[in-house]
């Protein structure tokens, strides 16, 4: 078996295992100018603190995973989660043959 088949054999685990612990990760995935469709996503929300003075600055930054096997996101798609929608700015470098990963806006 070849490195990225095992990859997406293992997502394909993570993710309905995590789905049945943590609950549904269907999300709306609508491509620029597509068809919408059901995908399964993991969602990152997370901060970043620069400086450790009185002056700190906090970023917050939210991630979305995909599953490639689904999907192959583009740039500025967008994402309905829980009622919230993303648009998707900027693959990350944490993809891979398996997973993509994308910074988004709300």
């Amino acid at each position: 078996m070849s490195e990225a088949n095992l990859k997406r054999e293992f997502d394909a685990a993570f993710f309905a295992a995590w789905g049945d612990l943590a609950g549904e990760l269907d999300a709306l995935y609508t491509p620029p100018g597509g068809v919408a469709e059901t995908v399964q996503v993991l969602v990152d929300t997370g901060v970043a603190q620069f400086g450790e003075d009185f002056a700190a600055v906090s970023h917050y930054s939210t991630f979305v995973t995909f599953r490639r096997a689904q999907v192959e996101p583009e740039a500025g798609a967008t994402l309905v989660v829980d009622g919230t929608t993303y648009t998707l700015a900027q693959r990350v470098e944490s993809s891979d043959e398996s997973v993509s990963r994308w910074a988004v806006q709300p």
